[in-house]
């Protein structure tokens, strides 16, 4: 049977969703393949899951002002022929992809060689990969469903997100038994805004589980009820096993895992972009305490944790609401549509 290869990278968001699809097209009989980014953070995930990892060079099409736009055409035109070769090589029967920079080239040379493609829409609002790769794919699947109307009606299929097996398989974060534990993190590549505002006043009345991100700092906090992480892999699962709240960006990668999981969170989305549309969505619905980063201190930040990791009432509300947003036959409906476009 030919391979699939499943393709994204750069942060986590595109990475978690494909990792979910991924036990349900093997148990088909498929092998899977990854082409992620060189220096993104994947490429340890993916091979610990057991898939073969390609790295090709991924332009990034900002929204905003940079020289790097410069050299936007020639990343674009090798990331290309790079993806050109690995497919005419490997002809897989189908390319996967939940969005991300380093997908475009995929998908589009997989258009060129009449390898069909499936690409999913996390987001609420349509990301400018997708919205590259939209035309050339075979089929769309969407989050949500007001998501479908920004594309074609004939190969747009609301699916839901996918949620990988979040069941614990390590135990290597002790914490204090006598209070509840905040898991604070910001997505696959760390936040350091977020960073800036854990303090050593959180450990007083919580342990706190915090990821900062593979090279980006944060306070020097010496406290037994502090545990900080660069990156967490397999723990990963551990860590929100644990958490009593979770303070994140607001990425549908790991909103949809909270609401699998019934999490109270603190959603602090990345300022000016599609993730304060994310957030909107929970905060209409009472599903997250939704907070501005441009207003909070470390003082205030300290304060928001500690009044929802106190009011047991408030936590259940957010758990019922968020759970609301989980649709647990997602991946495989996923995997079904993509396991017929491949056929």
């Amino acid at each position: 049977m030919k391979p699939i290869v499943l393709t994204g990278g750069g942060t986590l968001g595109p990475v978690t969703t494909l990792l979910a699809i991924a036990p349900f097209l093997k148990k088909q009989g498929y092998v899977l393949q990854w082409v992620g980014t060189r220096n993104g953070p994947e490429r340890a995930i993916v091979e610990a899951a057991g898939i073969p990892f390609t790295s090709i060079v991924a332009p990034k099409f900002r929204r905003y002002f940079s020289w790097r736009h410069l050299l936007v055409p020639c990343e674009l035109i090798l990331g290309c022929v790079q993806a050109f070769r690995y497919l005419s090589l490997h002809k897989p029967a189908a390319i996967v992809s939940a969005g991300g920079f380093v997908s475009v080239p995929v998908v589009w040379m997989g258009w060129l060689l009449k390898i069909p493609s499936v690409i999913h829409q996390q987001d609420v609002r349509l990301g400018l990969a997708n919205m590259l790769m939209a035309t050339f794919a075979s089929r769309i699947t969407v989050t949500f469903q007001d998501s479908a109307r920004f594309f074609s009606k004939a190969k747009t299929v609301w699916t839901g997100n996918p949620v990988r097996d979040l069941q614990p398989t390590t135990n290597a974060i002790v914490l204090d038994s006598t209070v509840p534990t905040v898991l604070i993190f910001g997505g696959g590549t760390g936040a350091q805004a977020i960073n800036t505002l854990v303090s050593a006043a959180l450990c007083e009345y919580a342990n706190v589980i915090h990821l900062t991100g593979i090279g980006k700092t944060a306070v020097a906090i010496t406290h037994p009820r502090y545990h900080r992480f660069d990156l967490l892999k397999e723990e990963m699962k551990e860590a929100l096993a644990k958490a009593d709240v979770v303070v994140c960006r607001a990425g549908l990668g790991t909103l949809t895992e909270l609401a699998a999981l019934g999490k109270p969170a603190i959603v602090i989305p990345m300022p000016r972009t599609h993730q304060e549309y994310n957030a909107a969505v929970l905060r209409d619905a009472e599903a997250a305490v939704v907070c501005d980063q441009r207003v909070l201190t470390p003082e205030t930040f300290t304060q928001e944790v500690r009044s929802l990791l106190y009011n047991t009432q408030k936590c259940e509300e957010l758990k019922q609401n968020i759970s609301a947003f989980h649709r647990p036959d997602s991946a495989f409906r996923i995997a079904e549509i993509v396991s017929s476009v491949a056929a």
